[in-house]
């Protein structure tokens, strides 16, 4: 079976300037944990992940700080990382998402795009043209669905 015949072909996709807050919107509105982005051709730029949200996203660091005599004296100060936590959810996705995508054709067969993805951890797949145009997504709820209806 090929992967045209499974993918979605009307995935969720966002640009670059998407706020972080935005995307996770839109995963919990579509139940996706996934959503691609693109540019105005809808060229692949990356994928924004759940993963991403949660291990990758930009975090604020603790302000540094020299303790003299039992008093900590910060060098950034307390302020500038209460600034920095309350821009996280200003942070755009193109700052977040995954650059470095694996892809697949809509040619390929399901069986060996499903071992790529349990080899990679992947939970989702783009599905691109050859000239990197998003044509579909491929995840793992399609593999589940094939399963489902073969039983």
């Amino acid at each position: 079976m090929l992967i045209s015949e499974v993918m979605n072909k009307y995935p969720t996709t966002i640009t670059g300037d998407t706020t972080i807050s935005e995307a996770a919107q839109l995963m919990v509105k579509y139940k996706v944990n996934a959503i691609t982005v693109v540019d105005s051709n809808d060229k692949l730029r990356g994928i924004i992940t759940e993963g991403d949200l949660l291990y990758k996203k930009v975090r604020p660091h603790a302000p540094h700080y020299v303790n003299v005599l039992g008093a900590s004296i910060y060098y950034s100060g307390i302020g500038e990382y209460n600034a920095q936590f309350k821009k996280l959810l200003a942070v755009h996705v193109e700052e977040l998402m995954t650059k470095d995508v694996i892809t697949c054709k809509a040619t390929e067969e399901v069986e060996a795009v499903v071992a790529t993805m349990l080899e990679k951890h992947l939970k989702t797949v783009p599905v691109v043209d050859d000239h990197d145009v998003l044509v579909g997504v491929f995840s793992r709820q399609d593999v589940v669905e094939l399963i489902a209806k073969d039983l």
